[in-house]
């Protein structure tokens, strides 16, 4: 598993439970009603069950639970949901590899949101 993947989850659950005032991975596991051992094992491997914490987290801004942005600071448009782009109102980072890292975590995202939204009733 890659450091960012590692750190990628690292930084969702520390939002997490900065968010609800949760001191231990404990805390977490009891807020999420998982076993500890899972958020152990989130943390080792770099997964998540994004369908669980997009529930658990709903009241949660997307783009800070996810990337750690302040809320409101993506915009996204019908325009945008046709060509799969997010238009980007903060800096974007020098680093064109880190760029291109953050599209790919955003259409996988978009992906996972999309799948979430379609098992919704009318």
């Amino acid at each position: 598993m890659s450091s960012n993947n590692l750190q990628f989850v690292k930084n969702i659950l520390d939002r997490i439970k900065d968010h609800y005032g949760l001191h231990t991975n404990s805390d977490l596991a009891s807020f999420l009603n998982i076993h500890p051992s899972t958020v152990s094992a989130w943390r080792r491997r770099g997964t998540l069950d994004f369908t669980l914490i997009f529930n658990k987290c709903h009241d949660m801004d997307m783009n800070f639970l996810i990337y750690g942005q302040a809320p409101g600071s993506l915009r996204y448009t019908d325009s945008d949901e046709r060509s799969g782009s997010f238009r980007e109102e903060t800096q974007l980072p020098d680093d064109t590899s880190s760029l291109k890292d953050m599209v790919t975590e955003y259409k996988s995202i978009l992906k996972i949101v999309r799948d979430l939204l379609s098992k919704l009733p009318e």
